[in-house]
């Protein structure tokens, strides 16, 4: 019954929202009376997309998810404490450019080119945030952002969170710093965006708890006197980088004839107002553009006593554990944007882009040493049918190791090809099909405790999928085939699976206002052909639902609700520190239980605060909230947060 307590919410919500559509939404709170516009830009590496967003920092809604694991509509699995490892319950093959080296189980914790922001602001922006809690969680978080001169801006991100954590050896200590710079000329025909970044993770690793009969039966209520499997392990993670971005634009620019002044029948360009500062315009398009990236990873991995009987095998050294992977790439991606005809806003009828990037590797461990060149070609193309409807296509191959064949195409089609969420919504269709050599850890790796060289070959990832969007209500589905999929086994060890299997995903999400309450749902069912290859599960989602006021005429406001997250039950992927990955597991079953948060969110002009019960429903109903095999979450505490945002 409990697997179909998610799924009827979700269910319910929709339902409200058509009944509640002249409701004002969620996302139409009331602003405050003492605030500014802040936009930004966060830059795709090949494809058109980029959007201009509009930062709305004093809406109460959603502000109690301070983590970057947490979301209305993220659904993470943890290692138990704020700022360790993490995966996602949800399939989502999307192929990642660059170097894959494994999957991504600290990505969210990371500042890099795929998360940083530009800033468009009128006067200088800060903004500064901390939060703590039970187990001496502590989350901070600045921003910075300020026009130096009419077209040059910087912007500062810090990032950091350190937690001790309820059980032995669980500590994080993880830091994101990014710098950025945009800089448009005079006639805007030249811009170019800079960042630099650097960010480094801090692990204690404990192997969870050896005992779960300890946890599950609160044998021992003091969670630091529950043994755990390594007493001595500690990962350390270091990524940081350059980006330089260069565009040459040709022909006029939109914005200045249609936003400055208007010139019947002209092409002619007509100066900016002093007044006006000059930003990087996403939407513009006819360019000539350079990328120059160089990135450096660095992954240590250590243990001072690996003959306790954690690690099957020991190839190295019995005494310590040294572990050390370096990997390097410099890209350098030269491309054309172009389009004819003109629709609504400033799209085109016809948009081609195409470019090549070319990208210098270098991988290194404790022995080994490898250089790799890959040169990839890709192409873009786009058809407007007088906002009727946008068909695109994109096409991508490359040649070199050690992704040397990898190639994806892909198309969609979007009805009408404009923003149409006002009206009767959006509907949109994609295929794709994409070859992958499997992340360079299941071709080559050489440690203490594992080493392996492979030659899977590629793995094929077949994708349809179908979304309808309005206001804000969203639905789709999603139906993957895979080829060849290469996966960590219950050893921990990359096999390959010869042969195809399927993955069927139907996903929902919805966010409306009734009154002075809000309600925000999302939820996805899956299913796998192939069950013991992929372990997902069946039913997960979050509900969340609040009642917002304003109080003291209006001075405060006050918000106070409830939050649930749910999976179904399943054989979810364990955990091997000395690999910083997941792999199969078939022999515990985590999930089917609810972890709910009480919280208030209050605002006063530029102030926000939280205060939240995190998973107040511990205990209440047994001891079996464990996500990860090994690995409880954190008990009932108290999590206490504010953020304040400074205009000038």
């Amino acid at each position: 019954m409990r697997r179909l307590f998610l799924l009827f919410f979700i269910l319910q919500s929709s339902f409200g929202y058509l009944s509640a559509q002249n409701e004002e939404t969620a996302a139409q709170s009331e602003p405050s009376p003492d605030t500014a516009t802040v936009k930004f830009v966060v830059l795709n590496n090949r494809w058109p997309g980029e959007k201009l967003v509009t930062l709305v920092d004093t809406l109460l809604t959603d502000f109690q998810y301070y983590l970057p694991t947490e979301s209305a509509s993220g659904l993470n699995l943890l290692n138990g404490n704020a700022g360790l490892a993490y995966k996602s319950m949800l399939f989502n093959p999307e192929p990642m450019t660059g170097f894959r080296f494994a999957s991504p189980v600290y990505k969210g914790y990371l500042l890099g080119n795929e998360s940083i922001m530009f800033y468009h602001i009128r006067n200088p922006y800060s903004k500064v945030f901390y939060s703590t809690g039970k187990a001496k969680e502590q989350v901070f978080n600045v921003t910075h952002a300020q026009n130096l001169s009419r077209g040059i801006t910087l912007g500062l991100d810090l990032r950091l969170i350190n937690s001790i954590g309820l059980y032995e050896r669980q500590k994080s200590d993880d830091m994101g710093f990014a710098a950025t710079g945009q800089f448009v000329s005079d006639n805007e025909r030249y811009v170019l965006l800079a960042n630099y970044h650097n960010n480094k993770l801090k692990w204690r690793e404990n192997g969870g708890i050896t005992y779960d009969s300890l946890f599950a039966d609160n044998i021992e209520s003091d969670r630091k006197r529950i043994p755990v499997n390594l007493k001595a392990a500690d990962n350390q993670i270091r990524e940081s980088g350059v980006f330089i971005r260069h565009y040459y634009y040709f022909g006029h620019n939109p914005s200045r004839v249609d936003t400055v002044v208007k010139v019947a029948d002209s092409l002619q360009e007509t100066r900016l107002p002093d007044s006006l500062h000059r930003y990087y315009n996403p939407s513009r398009t006819n360019f000539f553009r350079h990328t120059f990236s160089y990135t450096r990873n660095s992954l240590l991995y250590k243990d001072t006593y690996p003959a306790a009987g954690y690690y099957r095998d020991i190839f190295i050294d019995s005494t310590k554990t040294y572990d050390s992977v370096y990997f390097h790439e410099i890209l350098n991606d030269i491309s054309f944007e172009g389009g004819v005809g003109r629709v609504r806003g400033q799209g085109k009828v016809l948009l081609l882009r195409a470019g090549v990037e070319y990208a210098f590797s270098l991988y290194k461990n404790d022995s080994i040493s490898k250089k790799y060149i890959r040169f990839t070609p890709y192409a873009y193309l786009a058809a407007n049918a007088f906002g009727i409807a946008k068909a695109e296509g994109r096409i991508w191959v490359s040649q070199g190791n050690p992704f040397n064949g990898d190639k994806g195409i892909s198309a969609k089609l979007t009805l009408p090809a404009f923003d149409n969420s006002s009206s009767w919504g959006n509907i949109s269709a994609s295929v794709a099909v994409d070859a992958l050599q499997p992340d360079y850890l299941f071709q080559m790796h050489y440690s203490n405790h594992f080493k392996w060289e492979n030659a899977f070959g590629q793995q094929t990832f077949f994708s349809a999928k179908a979304m309808y969007e309005r206001k804000n209500l969203k639905g789709g589905f999603n139906l993957y085939n895979i080829t060849n999929f290469v996966y960590l086994n219950e050893l921990a060890i990359p096999e390959k699976e010869e042969g195809s299997f399927s993955v069927s995903q139907a996903w929902g999400q919805a966010a409306f206002r009734i009154g002075k309450f809000d309600v925000e749902a999302f939820g996805a069912w899956q299913n796998v052909s192939k069950g013991d290859l992929l372990h997902l599960p069946e039913i997960a989602g979050r509900l969340s639902g609040c009642f917002t006021t304003p109080l003291f005429k209006r001075a405060l406001r006050f918000q106070a609700g409830l939050s649930v997250l749910y999976n179904s039950a399943f054989y979810a992927d364990a955990y091997m520190p000395a690999l910083r990955s997941y792999y199969l597991q078939n022999t515990v079953k985590t999930g089917d239980y609810p972890y709910v948060d009480a919280f208030i969110n209050i605002r006063v002009k530029r102030a926000k605060m939280y205060l939240m019960l995190k998973h107040l429903n511990s205990g209440l109903s047994g001891y079996d909230y464990i996500m990860v095999p090994g690995y409880p979450m954190p008990d009932r505490g108290f999590r206490f947060g504010i953020s304040w945002t400074f205009y000038d």
